[in-house]
């Protein structure tokens, strides 16, 4: 129950943060770790956004110290690894919070700062599905098992890119879907151009990769998750895509951005949950 709750809250914080960001929120508490030098800020919108935000990440924080504690306990060996690294990336993301607010939200430090948390999430779901108890904290990284985790990293590159592209108004640098600047193929080249690029190619290297997953999902019994949650993945990232474009179409309305990155987080959810399944199951669903 804390593992679904902190998981929860993660996924929360994590959308919560992207729409302040959308608002330009993320200064209207330009001080930490009170806002406007009060424990109870003045009643503005993009102030309470803010101020919200901190109290989700508070909330998130304190029910990770729980399920740590409790995995810690349960785990053995060097699966005690997990929890203690889901706790120093929290210490460090409390520090990083604070210095993005006094540092007037620098682009490096703030994507960083998205990424730590992101993995604290991965974490997280990591340890909701290994409790320890039912469930033993298991690797897998051969056959249908390496290509699911490898899924996973992808999911978590294209949700970083996004989270710079979002930060350094580099998104604008590509104001078509699929094309950019009127052409498949930009004449002129930069570091805004390169990763707007680099985050699309990986969105179609993850469509293809799960389209073939679900294709061997009808045809090859070693994959152990089945059709149902095959195509629930290619759904996914599908969907993904799809909002990804409409994203591009809206002029980056910020409400879809946020949509577009709860999309992703439950990409990133079941793509970990499948990991998981056929590391337990290595020979597929006939055994």
């Amino acid at each position: 129950m804390v593992g679904r709750i902190t998981a929860f809250l993660f996924f929360v914080l994590l959308v919560w943060g992207n729409l302040v960001a959308g608002m330009k929120a993320g200064l209207a508490c330009p001080d930490w770790p009170l806002c406007r030098g009060e424990l109870l800020p003045p009643l503005h919108l993009d102030v309470w956004m803010e101020f919200l935000h901190r109290v989700i990440a508070a909330l998130a924080s304190v029910s990770l110290f729980v399920l740590a504690g409790q995995r810690w306990k349960a785990y053995r060996g060097w699966s005690k690894a997990i929890p203690l690294a889901a706790i120093l990336l929290l210490v460090g993301q409390i520090v990083i919070g604070g210095v993005v607010v006094l540092l007037g939200l620098p682009v490096q430090l703030t994507t960083v700062h998205f990424m730590v948390a992101l993995g604290i999430f991965v974490l997280v779901l990591y340890m909701v599905q290994c409790d320890g108890v039912l469930q033993p904290p298991v690797f897998g990284f051969s056959g249908y098992s390496g290509l699911l985790f490898s899924m996973v990293l992808l999911m978590f590159s294209q949700a970083s890119l996004g989270a710079y592209l979002r930060h350094s108004g580099s998104a604008m640098a590509c104001t078509g879907f699929l094309a950019c600047q009127g052409s498949w193929i930009p004449d002129v080249w930069d570091l805004a151009i390169a990763i707007n690029y680099g985050h699309r190619l990986i969105a179609l290297a993850l469509l293809s990769t799960a389209a073939i997953l679900f294709a061997f999902s009808l045809l090859d019994r070693d994959l152990s998750f089945g059709i149902v949650r095959g195509f629930a993945l290619l759904f996914l990232v599908a969907l993904q895509l799809m909002v990804g474009a409409a994203v591009v179409k809206s002029g980056f309305q910020f409400s879809l951005t946020a949509v577009h990155l709860a999309i992703a987080l439950l990409s990133i959810w079941l793509g970990l949950r499948l990991w998981l399944r056929q590391v337990n199951n290595p020979e597929g669903i006939q055994k």
